[in-house]
C-alpha cells in the first residue's frame, strides 16, 4: 500500500512539473510593414512561440493594423490580432485556444545626437477569449508600456535594450500582467531589411521567471518608391 502511494504521489507530481511553465523558450517573429506614404503604412507580423526548448508550438499569432505617422516623433496605429495558445504547458495537450484582440497604440521617438534613440510605445489591447476544455469564454483588457534606447554602432550594426511592463484588467480588477526586458543586436541589411536577435526576461505575476531567446526578420514593402 505504501509502495503504490509513493508511485502515486511520484506519478502526480511529475505531471505538475510537466505542466508547468517553460522556463527557456524561442520567440520567432516576421514583420511585413506595407508603406503607402509618407504617413500611411500598414502593419503586418506573424509569430511563433516555442513549448520550452523543443520545436513544438505553444502559440501562433497575427497581428495587423493601419499605421499613421503624423511627424518624425509622433505615430498612431491600430488593428486586430488572432492568436492560437496551447491550452496546457503538457506536450501531450493538442488542444488550441482562439483569442481575438482589438489594438490601439501611440509611439513617440526622439533622437538624441545622431546614433542614439529613444522610443516609447503606449499600447491597449482589448482581449477576447473563446470557451476551451478548461476554461470558460473571458474577456480583458490589457495596458502596456514600452520603452526603448537604440545605439547604432555602424552602418549595418545597432545595439537596443528595452523594457516593457503590462497590467491587465479582468472582472473589474487590474493587476500586474507582465514584464518584459530585452537586450537585442540589430543587423540591418539595407534601408528596407533587417535581423533582430536577442535576449528577452520575462516575469509573471507568480513570481516565475522565463528566459526567451528572440529572433526577429522586417521587410519593408515600398508602394511608394524610396
Amino acid at each position: 500500500m505504501k509502495k503504490f502511494i509513493s508511485i502515486s504521489f511520484f506519478l502526480i507530481t511529475c505531471q505538475g512539473v510537466i505542466a508547468q511553465r517553460p522556463e527557456t523558450v524561442t520567440w520567432a517573429a516576421v514583420q511585413l510593414p506595407v508603406i503607402f506614404s509618407t504617413h500611411w503604412h500598414w502593419h503586418n507580423d506573424a509569430g511563433y512561440r516555442t513549448l520550452g526548448t523543443s520545436p513544438a508550438a505553444l502559440q501562433y499569432l497575427y497581428r495587423t493594423g493601419i499605421r499613421y505617422t503624423f511627424t518624425k516623433q509622433w505615430s498612431a496605429a491600430a488593428g486586430v490580432a488572432f492568436f492560437f495558445s496551447r491550452t496546457s504547458f503538457a506536450k501531450t495537450n493538442d488542444e488550441f485556444g482562439y483569442e481575438f484582440r482589438w489594438w490601439q497604440e501611440g509611439n513617440f521617438q526622439k533622437q538624441f545626437k545622431e546614433k542614439l534613440q529613444w522610443q516609447v510605445r503606449l499600447r491597449a489591447e482589448q482581449r477576447f477569449f473563446e470557451e476551451t476544455k478548461n476554461k470558460a469564454p473571458y474577456t480583458a483588457c490589457r495596458f502596456r508600456l514600452r520603452t526603448a534606447l537604440t545605439q547604432q554602432l555602424s552602418p549595418k550594426w545597432s545595439l537596443q535594450l528595452a523594457d516593457e511592463y503590462m497590467e491587465q484588467k479582468t472582472k473589474q480588477k487590474i493587476s500586474f500582467d507582465q514584464n518584459r526586458l530585452m537586450a537585442s543586436v540589430i543587423y540591418r541589411f539595407n534601408s528596407f531589411g533587417q535581423l533582430q536577435s536577442g535576449y528577452m526576461w520575462l516575469r509573471w505575476p507568480q513570481q516565475e521567471d522565463q528566459h526567451i531567446l528572440t529572433i526577429s526578420f522586417t521587410k519593408n514593402i515600398s508602394l511608394y518608391g524610396e
